[in-house]
C-alpha cells in the first residue's frame, strides 16, 4: 500500500538503530559515542536522521509490543507502545478531556481518565523520557554532523533536525511547561551533566527564536509535495509558530494571537488545499494527499512492514474496535476494545441546525449529514443481520457494550476502497493539516488579533462546514463565529488528533465550568477540578535521577 518515499524514514532503521544502540530508550542523559569516525559518512547520516524521524512513531530495537532488555528494570517486561511519542501524546490530550475515555484500567490511564493524578503519574514519565531523549539524538547529530562535514544537503538535514528539536519542546512546553533544557552549548559529552530548567517564559523565548530562524533563513522546503511528506518543511516550522503564539496566553501569561495569525497565513499561502472527501485523510493510504498537496502538513508514518508499533495508529484504529464493530470492515484483523468516545462528543454534533432526517450506513449504525460524524451505535444483531438493538450514547469504562464506538480512523484505501486486512494499520498520523490551520485563524479573528477579519475566518470555516455536509446548509454567518462556537468547531473536526486538553485550557474549560465523562472521578463527571491539572507534574524518577530539576507548581515535590 505504502510507495517507496515512506522507506526514506525507515527502510534504514536497522543500520542507525545498530548505530546508536548505545543510547536507552528510556535514558534521559545518552551516551554520545563520538569516537567511531565511520559514521561521518552520507549513507550513515541519512540512517541516523532517519532514526531520529522514528522517534515520533517508534520505541525501541524490538517489536511493537514487546520488551527491551535495554529498558530500566521496573519498566523490563513492559509494553514497549507505552513508550512511543504518539502513544504518550494521545494518552496526554484525549483521555483527560470530553473526547475519549480508555475503557480498561491500564497504568495511569484511570488518573488520566479522572484527572486526578500525582509525579508518579506513568505517561507523565514516559512523554518527558521520549521527547528528552528525541532532543538528546538531535543535539547528537548537531554535533556529529557540523557544517564543514562533507555531505550532500547537509544544511538542509541540519535544518530538519532543529525543527525536530523545536517540536519536541513545543509539546513539552505544552504539556510540562517548564522542562530541562538541552541546547547547542549543552556539554552533553560530559556525563556527569544534566538538563536545568530555564523558566517557561526563557524556553518560550528559545523555541520561537529557533523557529523564526528556521522560516526566514533556513534550507527546508517552501511548498509542499510528495518528496518530503512527513518531513520537516517550512510549513510545518510555521504551523509550529502559529501554534505557540496561539497558546503565548497561556504558556506564559501574554497574549499573541496576532502573531498566530500572521504565520498561520503563511501556512495557508504555502499551497496546501482542503482535501475534498473527509475520510481520505484518516486512511491506509492518506499519504496520497501529498501526490495532490492536500492539507496533510506533517504526518507521523506506520506501515504494517517497517513501522509497526503498539503505540502507532493502532491506538484509534485498532485501539477502538470491537464487539460487533468487525475491525475487518475497516481494513484490519485486530481489535483491542480499548478506546471510546464520550456522549459530550456525541453531543457536539446535534444541533442546534437539523441533520435532514435520519440515515444508516451499510452496517446499519446511524449517520448524519456531518460526514465528520463517524460513530457507531449498533448493539447487536438479528440472525438475518437486521440491527435488533442500539447501544446507549453514555459510557462506562470497563464495559464495551457502553456509550458509541468511532470509526474515525481506518485502514481502508483511498475513497473507502476495500483492502486485505493487515494487524498493523498502514493509517499515517496527521499531526498538523491545514484545516487547523483555518480554525486557527479563526480563533485569532474571534479574538480580535490585528490583521484577521470575520468574513476571511467565516470563509475559512464554512470551508469546512461545506466538505463536512457536502453543500451550504450548515454555513454559518459571521455574528455565530464566536469563542464557543470555535471551541465546539474544534473538536467537531479534530476529535482523536491529539488537540483537545490544549484546546479547553486556552479556553479555560479544562478545569472550570464544564463536566464531561468522569472528569474528577465521577462517572457522570464534574465541572470543577484543581487548576494545577492545566499542567503535568515532573515525574518522581525524573526529580530523583536529576536534581536540577524542580517540580511543577500543585504538585508535591521530592526536591
Amino acid at each position: 500500500m505504502k510507495m517507496n518515499f515512506k522507506k526514506y524514514i525507515y527502510g534504514l532503521l536497522g543500520v542507525c538503530l545498530i548505530m546508536t544502540s548505545c543510547l536507552n530508550d528510556l535514558d534521559q542523559e545518552p551516551k554520545l559515542d563520538k569516537s567511531n569516525q565511520s559514521i561521518i559518512n552520507e549513507e550513515d547520516c541519512m540512517s541516523f536522521l532517519a532514526k531520529i524521524y522514528s522517534g515520533f512513531g517508534l520505541s525501541g530495537n524490538v517489536g511493537p509490543g514487546g520488551p527491551d532488555a535495554d529498558q530500566e528494570p521496573d519498566l523490563q517486561g513492559g509494553d514497549q507502545g507505552s513508550l512511543v511519542f504518539l502513544r504518550g501524546l494521545l494518552s496526554m490530550q484525549l483521555y483527560p478531556t470530553d473526547e475519549a475515555i480508555w475503557n480498561w484500567a491500564d497504568e495511569g490511564i484511570v488518573e488520566l481518565c479522572e484527572i486526578n493524578w500525582d509525579y508518579t503519574l506513568f505517561y507523565a514519565y514516559t512523554f518527558y523520557q521520549r521527547a528528552m531523549l528525541n532532543i538528546r539524538y538531535c543535539k547528537e547529530f548537531l554535533d556529529i554532523y557540523t557544517l564543514d562535514t562533507d555531505i550532500p544537503n547537509l544544511e538542509k538535514y541540519r535544518d530538519e533536525i532543529r525543527g525536530i528539536r523545536a517540536m519536541n519542546y513545543f509539546y513539552l512546553i505544552d504539556l510540562y511547561r517548564n522542562p530541562g533544557v538541552v541546547w547547542d552549548d549543552s556539554p552533553t559529552n560530559d556525563k556527569s551533566w544534566m538538563p536545568s530548567q530555564i523558566g517557561k517564559t526563557e524556553i518560550f523565548n528559545m523555541i520561537v527564536n529557533e523557529l523564526i530562524d528556521l522560516s526566514e533563513n533556513g534550507n527546508l522546503d517552501e511548498t509542499p509535495s510528495m518528496a518530503n511528506y512527513a518531513r520537516i518543511t517550512k510549513p510545518v516550522i510555521n504551523t509550529l509558530l502559529a501554534k505557540m503564539y496561539l497558546n503565548a496566553e497561556v504558556y506564559i501569561g501574554q497574549p499573541m494571537y496576532d502573531k498566530a495569525a500572521q504565520y498561520a497565513v503563511k501556512v495557508i499561502n504555502a499551497g496546501f488545499d482542503l482535501e475534498d472527501d473527509y475520510r481520505n485523510l484518516f486512511c491506509g493510504e492518506n499519504h496520497l494527499t501529498a501526490m495532490r498537496k492536500k492539507e496533510i502538513i506533517f504526518a507521523i508514518p506506520f506501515d504494517d512492514v517497517n513501522a509497526k508499533s503498539h503505540g502507532s495508529t493502532m491506538m484509534v484504529t485498532a485501539a477502538a474496535y470491537g464487539g460487533v464493530l468487525d475491525p475487518t470492515w475497516f481494513g484490519m484483523t485486530s481489535s483491542w476494545t480499548c478506546l471510546k468516545p464520550t456522549q459530550q462528543l456525541i453531543g457536539l454534533f446535534n444541533g442546534p441546525n437539523p441533520d435532514n432526517g435520519v440515515n444508516y450506513d451499510e452496517y446499519g449504525s446511524t449517520i448524519k449529514k456531518d460526514k465528520r460524524y463517524r460513530f457507531f451505535d449498533v448493539k447487536s444483531y438479528e440472525e438475518d443481520g437486521s440491527v435488533k438493538d442500539r447501544r446507549d450514547v453514555n459510557t462506562k469504562m470497563g464495559d464495551w457494550n457502553t456509550g458509541y464506538l468511532c470509526y474515525k480512523f481506518t485502514n481502508l484505501g483511498w475513497d473507502g476502497a476495500s483492502v486485505t486486512p493487515t494487524a498493523d494499520p498502514y493509517t499515517d498520523f496527521p499531526l498538523f493539516r491545514l484545516a487547523d490551520i483555518y480554525l486557527i485563524y479563526a480563533e485569532c479573528a474571534v479574538r480580535g488579533a490585528a490583521g484577521t477579519d470575520l468574513a476571511t475566518a467565516t470563509g475559512y470555516v464554512n470551508r469546512l462546514r461545506e466538505r463536512a455536509n457536502g453543500d451550504t446548509s450548515q454555513n454559518i454567518r459571521a455574528s455565530e463565529l464566536t469563542e464557543d462556537f470555535i471551541l465546539a468547531e474544534r473538536a467537531r473536526e479534530l476529535y482523536w488528533e491529539g488537540q483537545r486538553r490544549s484546546d479547553l485550557v486556552r479556553f479555560g474549560k479544562f478545569t472550570k465550568g464544564y463536566a464531561w465523562a468522569y472528569k474528577g472521578g465521577v462517572v457522570e463527571g464534574t465541572a470543577n477540578v484543581e487548576d494545577k491539572f492545566n499542567i503535568y507534574p515532573i515525574s518522581d524518577r525524573d526529580l530523583t535521577a536529576n536534581p536540577n530539576l524542580k517540580q511543577n507548581p500543585g504538585y508535591e515535590s521530592l526536591n
